[in-house]
């Protein structure tokens, strides 16, 4: 796959911390518009900015495989991770009280 050359802009680099920071692999950080390059030249650019990727995935419950995929889909989406997704469920249903209730709600 050969790519032209681009300038690392302001804007451009500031998309490559947003992504890195959402929790984005190099690869799905390289094949973004804005990015479009390699996912060796983004390690080599997230280590010149000074950005790091995550070692480890934060602790979220394994799903059946048939949950995975509606959580990947609902947060490609919006464009983002599964675990990003997750995040905002959890703060939403965390505080509207009556919606965490209806979630739970074993009809006692």
């Amino acid at each position: 796959m050969s790519r032209s050359k681009t300038a690392w802009t302001t804007e451009r680099i500031a998309r490559l911390g947003f992504l890195i920071g959402q929790g984005f692999a190099a690869k799905r950080v390289a094949a973004d518009p804005l990015i479009s390059s390699t996912p060796n030249n983004v390690h080599r650019q997230a280590q010149r900015f000074g950005l790091a990727f995550r070692e480890s995935k934060p602790a979220f419950p394994r799903l059946p495989p048939e949950a995975e995929a509606r959580f990947d889909a609902a947060a490609e989406k919006r464009g983002l991770t599964r675990e990003a997704l997750m995040r905002v469920l959890l703060l939403t249903v965390g505080a509207e009280p009556n919606l965490l209730e209806n979630i739970l709600d074993d009809g006692a």
